[in-house]
């Protein structure tokens, strides 16, 4: 009986061992080397569940036109948006490892884009208002997962984060915290490359995004500024540190004319520029050496690099 027990279990981890293999094997037609791609690939189902719901959750299928009570362990399409009510919260469930929770108060749409009717590439998460927290594998790689908002664009993100839209006044807050892994942070006329561990910004952005301010809550990290010539200003954020970014049409010409302040976590100006979108030649700017107060930067002028006169007419740039 002993021997035939010990010849069973022998039995069956060869049948499951072929039974993995040849799961993993390459279907008839396909390469080593698609079968290795497509092994590599991330992949998320093509649609999303719904888990641990707490007070009114819905959510509103484009089939169907108009947001209904959200079912517990109940798939819905993408394209769905999801919205929670005060005292509120769910989950959204994309795979085995990736999901999101949906505080109080929040609205997402999730979209993707998928190469069959099983599985997706990438996902994106538009986050209209409220919070959401993020569990996602940390080795996501490339833009597989996204998070857009009217203010910025995340991309790239992994691991655990939490991301919230708030309002303060009329102007629109944004902040992104990343407590593990890292994400992508791409606005007008900036770029966060590595938001990483332990890092948080601040993102206020007025109506008409005429204006933006960036503040550093947590952590270090680079920012990117563009300035006209192709070769980003890069800085290095601390707590507190700041960045302003002024925006206006020309009144001739429509070109935007950007001015840009960076500030120290002490209050002391670092970098200033302004420049012309599309105009290499009208830009200038500074690294200011001496301490320097917000109250004490004059007003920015904007001349030619060439030959340092007043731009012409047509380009001028209107009071920042």
């Amino acid at each position: 009986m002993k021997t035939h027990r010990y010849f069973l279990t022998a039995l069956i981890c060869v049948s499951t061992l072929i039974w993995r293999t040849s799961a993993q094997a390459p279907a008839a037609g396909d390469t080593l080397a698609e079968a290795a791609a497509m092994q590599s690939e991330t992949r998320f189902a093509n649609l999303v569940r719904v888990v641990n719901l707490h007070g009114t959750c819905e959510v509103l299928n484009p089939d169907r036109g108009n947001f209904e009570s959200a079912q517990h362990n109940k798939t819905y399409p993408l394209g769905s948006t999801f919205r929670t009510a005060a005292a509120s919260s769910m989950f959204l469930v994309f795979s085995e490892e990736d999901s999101v929770e949906l505080l109080e108060q929040s609205e997402v749409v999730v979209t993707g884009v998928c190469k069959d009717n099983r599985t997706c590439q990438s996902l994106t998460l538009q986050l209209v208002r409220g919070t959401v927290k993020t569990t996602l594998r940390e080795n996501l790689k490339g833009s597989e997962f996204n998070v857009n908002t009217p203010n910025a664009e995340l991309k790239s993100i992994s691991g655990r984060g939490e991301y919230t839209i708030s309002s303060e006044g009329e102007n629109e807050i944004f902040q992104a915290a990343t407590i593990t892994g890292s994400a992508v942070v791409e606005g007008p006329h900036y770029t966060i490359p590595s938001l990483q561990a332990a890092n948080t910004v601040n993102i206020m952005s007025a109506p008409n995004r005429s204006f933006s301010r960036l503040t550093s809550v947590s952590g270090d990290f680079t920012i990117e500024l563009e300035n006209g010539s192709g070769q980003p200003v890069n800085f290095g954020m601390s707590p507190q540190a700041l960045v302003k970014i002024w925006r206006k049409q020309a009144p001739v010409g429509g070109r935007t004319v950007v001015s840009t302040l960076v500030v120290s976590p002490t209050g002391m100006a670092r970098h200033r520029f302004a420049y012309v979108e599309g105009r290499a030649a009208l830009q200038t700017g500074e690294l200011v050496e001496a301490p320097e107060t917000m109250e004490d930067l004059p007003e920015l002028e904007l001349r030619s690099e060439q030959n340092q006169t007043k731009p012409d007419e047509e380009e001028a740039p209107v009071g920042l």
